[in-house]
């Protein structure tokens, strides 16, 4: 690729909020009724986020030792054993090279909170909602059932076609 087509995706990349905002405005509005566009609009912010935003935190001073046990660790054991785990695999490290690859696997901590939809953004929703009930107390739940449904589709169903709904209390 050219110079100019790197600038050019440099320049895209860093406005693609404004970008989607300009197409939602299309003149046809082809990207308004377009059903899959949302999602792969989502899809790409979440991809972007998630190859920009997602690193490997360690404590300080755990730094020295888990950066050697990483220079040292086998790959081929590596991807053994995360292929095991994606297949939903119940792995027991058996080898040293295995105890190695879960002692790692322990003390790293895979952090991209800030990507929406991952796992850890819903760990910390999850956590935020634990310190909250923690903080304000549990939620108070009302439900109000409303017989009156004269516009529900179910219900104007049944209205046409003479049908009788009598439970039995």
């Amino acid at each position: 690729m050219g110079t100019e087509v790197w600038v050019s995706l440099g320049i895209v990349a860093s406005c693609l909020k404004e970008h989607k905002q300009w197409l939602l405005m299309y003149h046809d509005k082809r990207f308004q009724q377009d059903l899959y566009f949302p999602i792969v609009a989502f899809n790409h912010e979440q991809m972007k986020s998630g190859i920009t935003g997602s690193f490997l935190m360690a404590k300080r001073q755990n730094f020295e030792n888990i950066s050697r046990r990483l220079q040292t660790l086998d790959k081929d054991v590596l991807s053994d054993v995360t292929k095991r785990l994606a297949n939903g695999e119940n792995v027991c490290p058996a080898t040293d090279q295995e105890k190695a690859c879960f002692e790692v696997l322990q003390v790293l901590d895979h952090i991209s909170g800030h990507v929406k939809g991952s796992l850890t953004s819903k760990k910390y929703m999850r956590n935020e909602i634990w310190s909250l009930i923690s903080f304000l107390g549990a939620p108070s739940w009302f439900i109000t059932l409303s017989p009156a449904d004269n516009q529900h589709p179910i219900c104007l169903y049944f209205a046409d076609t003479g049908e009788t709904f009598s439970p039995e209390i």
